[in-house]
């Protein structure tokens, strides 16, 4: 039995008169009494009662009448959904992102979830080296991590910002500036290795071109800590100049001219991935970029 022969009972359910519903269902008459009967040979019942008065159903038949229609309904449903997760518009979004893009990821989601409020997303704060082993794994589908790709191959990138990393200090009289190369003795509150391992260590080189190794005071797991420590002068921190920019209050930036200190963070989905989602996000994206709705500090 399929749901062609449970539409074509409850069409004849409806009908009562198999002429009707063979009109109806475009098919012969033969063809449909040939259903019916197949029908009832599954089920062990009879469906109707035919005679000089007409077909009606049977108990049985009233009965299976509404349990039919509750499954061609669950079906027509089932149907419906996987029309709008093969086109985009529905479905579930795992995506990964690390405190980078702390500004670029949720604006991109508000929109999906204005635009397409079936689609489920999903969001993991997590470090670059974490996503990577998580898009490999198959538990997210989009990743927000620093350049370069993962080694091993098998991912397309989409580049979103540049940032560059920023000395971050406390108010210094008459907004005086300082250059990183004249820290080396200062004490620093920063981001840990275990938050974010590719972070950490691209600080460490910063510093280490600079000549010095940063002494560490304090390791914390967000930005905002890091600020509120330098703002109530505990030490100096090395941030993301995008992030420190729009919480600059009680401390001040100072512009490290490094290359080595800018970075690129891309949106990375696997190359095999055939989630319909991802287009519709990167879409989304792209969008987002381009109406200039990026944190104005990250651009270059």
């Amino acid at each position: 039995m399929d749901i062609h022969e449970l539409r074509s009972f409850v069409v004849l359910a409806e009908q009562l008169h198999f002429g009707r519903a063979a009109r109806v269902l475009h098919l012969s008459q033969p063809a449909l009494t040939k259903q019916i009967r197949k029908m009832e040979e599954e089920l062990g019942a009879v469906l109707f009662e035919r005679g000089r008065h007409g077909t009606r159903l049977t108990i049985f038949g009233e009965t299976w009448l509404t349990q039919a229609r509750r499954v061609i309904a669950s079906f027509e449903q089932l149907l419906e959904s996987g029309r709008k997760m093969a086109a985009g518009r529905a479905g579930r979004l795992r995506i990964g992102f690390g405190f980078t893009t702390l500004d670029v990821v949720p604006r991109v989601v508000v929109r999906l979830r204005e635009s397409l409020p079936n689609v489920e997303v999903m969001l993991r704060d997590m470090s670059s080296a974490e996503q990577a082993e998580a898009l490999r794994e198959g538990e997210i589908d989009i990743a927000f991590m620093r350049m370069p790709l993962p080694p091993g191959g098998g991912f397309h990138a989409m580049p979103v910002i540049k940032d560059r990393l920023a000395l971050v200090t406390p108010r210094l009289e008459h907004g005086r500036k300082l250059r990183l190369a004249d820290c080396g003795k200062a004490p620093f509150v920063v981001i840990s290795k275990s938050r974010s391992p590719g972070f950490y260590n691209h600080m460490l080189s910063l510093c280490a071109t600079q000549g010095f190794h940063p002494r560490i005071v304090q390791e914390v797991l967000e930005t905002t800590t890091a600020l509120a420590m330098v703002r109530a002068g505990m030490g100096y921190s090395i941030l993301p100049e995008s992030l420190s920019a729009h919480s600059a209050a009680g401390v001040q930036l100072h512009r490290i001219p490094d290359m080595k200190s800018i970075w690129t963070v891309s949106a990375v989905w696997q190359k095999r991935d055939g989630n319909p989602m991802i287009p519709v996000f990167l879409k989304m994206l792209k969008k987002v970029i381009q109406d200039g709705r990026m944190p104005e500090d990250a651009k270059t």
